[in-house]
């Protein structure tokens, strides 16, 4: 995955992202749902917590999003490789403060996770306040990718030679 325009449309696309952050004990990765929208990454959580408090110590973060496809047999190394696109960002994190834009970002939030024509109703200002969004801004980023070629081939669930 050589174009940045690759890696976007990666992040645009997938659910989950995970975030890595530094804390006294050392690393803390956790999975979060999250929005890239206009070259950020945004996610929400609790004001409070373990990620939270690694945020305000250290905004250094990183944040990884990947596809994994499936299990393919090829002629090389050991002879099974995986299918995947993967793209790490490195950046900045910092609170969204601004409600009207707390409020913008949850609502696009809620929009990239239902069905286009299902009935959101409108967010309460309690829970917006009670709710940390975080902007990610990126700094650097790199994709990775072993796609389908010729040379591969699908192991099918229940094909010969499967679990020998």
């Amino acid at each position: 995955m050589s174009s940045a325009r690759e890696m976007e449309r990666l992040l645009e696309r997938m659910p989950v992202g995970r975030l890595a952050v530094t804390t006294p004990e050392g690393p803390y990765a956790v999975a979060v749902n999250y929005l890239f929208w206009e070259g950020s990454i945004y996610f929400h959580g609790a004001l409070s917590g373990r990620k939270m408090e690694a945020l305000r110590a250290d905004s250094r973060v990183c944040f990884l999003v990947d596809e994994v496809g499936p299990q393919v047999l090829w002629e090389r190394g050991c002879g099974i490789s995986q299918i995947y696109r993967s793209v790490v960002c490195f950046g900045r994190a910092e609170l969204v403060e601004s409600p009207e834009e707390k409020k913008d970002i949850l609502e696009r939030m809620v929009r990239k996770y239902v069905p286009p024509d299902y009935p959101v109703s409108p967010m309460k200002d309690q829970n917006i306040e009670n709710t940390a969004v975080v902007r990610i801004v990126i700094e650097s980023m790199s994709g990775k990718a072993n796609d389908l070629s010729p040379s591969l081939h699908t192991v099918l669930p229940g094909s010969p030679g499967e679990g020998e």
